[in-house]
């Protein structure tokens, strides 16, 4: 597919006018004995907003009419959610199946909160992007099954800026100055952008001496940011109040918020983009295993996948999605585009966080 630059058009999100109702769910949990008049139920966190308004358009309500379970969405945000379950200590989980980004899904993992998958319970695990798969593994072991992934890369105002970037270089260009949002590295995109500039130097968050020249470019932008947003609504008021022309940012926000009308375009970095990659995790100590498993059978179809990655404007994680033309020539994705990427590599960044944000605390505040 062609990879481009810079987003232009509006993408026109189909979201849930797609909805399969009559969907049968194939997958390797048999739901066939269930007649729709309840068959338990579980517990499934979802991104608040948005997203998880487009989440249960395009899984909970299909399956709950499909198969009587019902499913209780918890929405909010997963650093909340790891909390949780770590309070939890593994008995009696606050949820069955949670959403993780790549970064909290290391610390479940390290704390025992999720349980490896068993890809044979899976109908549709065959199909799903051996890369994701790969980015939700640990030690050979799969815990994650790809829903949908991100690219990092360079959102800016078209009206304001006369030549778009082409590459994380360019937010150190003179044209930017004063008018650059830089995320903190403890917000999840921050540190994204930040292995993006040590990737695109020529190193790896896991050599000190690429990690040291990385901050050596940022004190460049000592007296050039004007803003420092640490979500993602921070990041969309300062854009569209013109307090920052440029921010890193991912390609599936970008374009919603062009598509509301905004003057925002996106760049997929030259030296490669970084990935953001959102998995479903079983957790620790679930006593519902086979409703579960019947929903993520839903979750990783392609023809379920579909309407959720054209509504969030981002790649799902079943490599059989038919794509609409619009999406097609909007996003950046597939297996060869996530190869292409600069994956963060959190056992080197993880037990340096601390002291990197340190390091950046020390050069913009």
């Amino acid at each position: 597919m062609r990879v481009p630059r810079g987003l232009g058009l509006p993408l026109h999100a189909a979201g849930g006018a797609l909805l399969l109702i009559g969907a049968t769910a194939c997958g390797g949990i048999d739901t066939s004995a269930q007649d729709g008049s309840g068959g338990g139920e579980i517990t499934v966190t979802a991104f608040a907003g948005p997203w998880g308004e487009l989440f249960t358009s395009s899984f909970v309500e299909p399956f709950e009419e499909e198969t009587g379970i019902k499913v209780n969405v918890v929405t909010g945000a997963d650093g909340e959610w790891v909390t949780q379950m770590r309070a939890a200590g593994g008995e009696n989980p606050p949820f069955d199946l949670v959403a993780l980004t790549s970064e909290t899904f290391h610390q479940a993992v390290t704390n025992d909160l999720v349980q490896p998958l068993d890809p044979d319970a899976l109908a549709h695990w065959s199909e799903l992007d051996p890369v994701l798969v790969e980015q939700s593994t640990v030690d050979g072991t799969s815990y994650g099954a790809p829903l949908t992934t991100g690219s990092a890369g360079l959102v800016y105002r078209t009206d304001l800026v006369e030549d778009p970037p082409q590459d994380w270089e360019d937010i150190f260009d003179e044209q930017y100055c004063g008018h650059v949002a830089l995320p903190p590295l403890t917000y999840n995109i921050g540190l994204q952008f930040f292995s993006g500039l040590v990737a695109s130097e020529g190193g790896d968050l896991s050599d000190p001496a690429a990690v040291d020249r990385a901050f050596e470019r940022l004190e460049e932008l000592q007296d050039c940011v004007s803003a420092y947003p640490s979500d993602a609504g921070n990041v969309g008021t300062v854009l569209q109040n013109g307090d920052a022309w440029i921010v890193p940012f991912w390609d599936g926000r970008a374009t919603a918020m062009e598509q509301e009308g905004q003057p925002i375009g996106f760049t997929y970095p030259e030296s490669g983009a970084v990935g953001a990659l959102t998995s479903y995790y079983v957790a620790e100590g679930t006593q519902n295993r086979e409703n579960v498993y019947a929903f993520l059978d839903y979750l990783t179809s392609a023809e379920h996948q579909k309407p959720f990655a054209e509504g969030t404007f981002y790649g799902g994680g079943n490599t059989g999605i038919d794509h609409s033309a619009e999406f097609d020539e909007r996003i950046s994705y597939g297996t060869d585009v996530y190869e292409g990427f600069t994956w963060v590599d959190y056992g080197a960044a993880t037990p340096n966080l601390n002291d990197w944000q340190q390091r950046w605390n020390e050069i913009f505040q």
